[in-house]
C-alpha cells in the first residue's frame, strides 16, 4: 500500500467521523429542544390563592345629621328711599355715599324761605282773627243786654252771634294750616329714619326737586339677614325653625341661627327656594349688606341610625348592597340607602345593628371569597 492510499483512507475515517459528532450533536439539540418544549406546554401547578385582605366596620346606631349647603347674600330689613315732599331746591348736603348715620342725623337740606313765609303769613292772619274774634265777643255781650233791655232786635242779636261763630272757625282753619305749614316746614331737613350706610344720594346742591322725587337710598346695618337660595328639590324638608351656620365665604367664625321665613314662590327664573335667616347680634360687626354668605342647613337629625362610609356599598347587577364578614367568607347583602353625608350613607334597611360588614372596596370580592381582615400593628 503506497503513502497515497493511506491519505485517502485516513480522509476518509476523518470525515465519517465528523459527520458522526455532527449527528450527536444535532440529536443533543434536539433532545434538549424538545426538553424545553416540553416543560412549556406542561400545566402549571396550581397554587392556591392567599385570602383577600380587607377592612370591616362593625354596624352601630348613631346620630346622623343630614345637612345641606346654600350660597346667598347679605340684605338688610331697614331699607329706605326717602324722596321730596316738597317743591323745593337743595341748599346743603350733609351726607356722602358710604357714610354711616345715626337715626336723627341730618342727610339733605332744602330751601325753606317760602315755607316759612306761608307760616308767617298764617300767624299774621292768626293775630287778625284773635282781634277780630275779641271785638265780636265783647260785642256779643253788649248785643245781649241790649235785646233783654228790649233795645235791639233778635235778628241783630243773632247777627252778631254768627260773626263770633264764624270768627272761631276762621281761628280753627287757621290753626290747622299752620300745623300743615310746620309740616311741610319739616319736611325742608331730611333726617335719617334709622341707622345706616347711605347707599346713593340721587340729587346736587342748587337742583330744583319736585314732590316725590327719590332723593337719598338708605340701608339699615341693625337688622341684616342672610337671603339664601335652596333647589326646589329641598323645599319639603325645609321649614321654619331648621337649625343653619352662617358664614362668610372662606373666613371664620361661624354663627348659629334659624330659617325664619321661607317664601311661598319659588324663583322664576332659577326656581328656587327663598330662605331668609335673620344674623344674631353678636354677628353684626363687620357684616355689610350685600356681602356673599353661605349657609349650612340641618334638613334633619336621627339619633339611633344604621350608616356606613360609602365606599363600603356596591353594585351587582344594577342592586346596591354590601359584603358581610361570616365565617371569613364575604357573604352579599343587597341594602336599602337612603340620604348621603360627608361620605357616609344612611341605611334604611338590609343590615342590622351588629353585622361586621366589609369596607374595601375589592373589585375581585365575590360571594363566598375566603376574606382576611387586616389588623392593626400589635392588636
Amino acid at each position: 500500500m503506497n503513502d497515497t492510499t493511506l491519505e485517502t483512507t485516513d480522509k476518509a475515517r476523518h470525515g465519517r467521523r465528523a459527520i458522526v459528532l455532527l449527528i450527536l450533536v444535532i440529536v443533543v439539540i434536539a433532545v434538549v429542544a424538545g426538553l424545553r418544549l416540553r416543560a412549556r406546554l406542561a400545566p402549571l401547578e396550581v397554587l392556591p390563592q392567599p385570602p383577600l385582605v380587607v377592612e370591616t366596620l362593625k354596624v352601630v346606631p348613631g346620630p346622623f345629621v343630614l345637612k345641606a349647603h346654600y350660597p346667598g347674600s347679605v340684605a338688610s330689613e331697614q331699607h329706605a328711599m326717602l324722596s321730596a315732599r316738597v317743591a323745593s331746591t337743595l341748599v346743603r348736603r350733609e351726607v356722602e355715599e358710604g357714610m354711616r348715620v345715626l337715626q336723627g342725623q341730618p342727610l339733605l337740606r332744602l330751601d325753606d324761605t317760602e315755607l316759612q313765609q306761608e307760616l308767617s303769613r298764617l300767624r299774621a292772619a292768626a293775630d287778625r282773627i284773635r282781634a277780630d274774634l275779641d271785638y265780636w265777643q265783647q260785642q256779643l255781650k253788649v248785643d245781649q243786654r241790649l235785646f233783654k233791655e228790649g233795645s235791639i232786635t233778635e235778628r241783630n242779636l243773632q247777627e252778631t252771634r254768627r260773626q263770633v261763630e264764624s270768627l272761631r272757625a276762621s281761628q280753627a282753619e287757621n290753626r290747622h294750616a299752620q300745623a300743615t305749614a310746620n309740616t311741610r316746614l319739616g319736611y325742608a331737613e331730611l333726617l335719617a329714619p334709622f341707622d345706616g350706610i347711605v347707599q346713593a344720594v340721587r340729587v346736587q346742591v342748587g337742583e330744583s326737586v319736585a314732590p316725590g322725587q327719590p332723593l337719598l337710598e338708605l340701608v339699615g346695618v341693625k337688622h341684616l339677614k342672610a337671603v339664601l337660595a335652596a333647589p326646589q328639590s329641598d323645599r319639603d324638608q325645609l321649614h321654619l325653625g331648621l337649625p343653619v351656620r352662617l358664614q362668610l365665604p372662606g373666613q371664620l367664625p361661624s354663627w348659629p341661627a334659624y330659617i325664619d321665613r321661607i317664601l311661598p314662590a319659588l324663583d322664576t327664573p332659577t326656581r328656587n327656594v327663598g330662605l331668609e335667616v335673620k344674623f344674631p347680634a353678636q354677628a353684626l360687626a363687620g357684616i355689610y349688606p350685600g356681602m356673599s354668605i353661605e349657609a349650612e342647613v340641618e334638613l334633619a337629625r336621627q339619633a339611633d341610625a344604621l350608616s356606613l362610609p360609602a365606599h363600603a356599598i356596591q353594585q351587582r347587577q344594577g342592586v346596591s348592597g354590601v359584603y358581610r364578614l361570616q365565617q371569613g367568607r364575604a357573604v352579599w347583602q343587597p341594602v336599602e340607602t337612603g340620604a348621603t353625608q360627608d361620605g357616609w350613607v344612611r341605611l334604611l334597611g338590609g343590615v342590622k345593628a351588629g353585622d361586621e360588614v366589609i369596607t374595601t372596596p375589592y373589585p375581585a370580592l365575590q360571594p363566598g371569597s375566603e376574606v382576611q381582615v387586616a389588623r392593626e400593628p400589635g392588636a
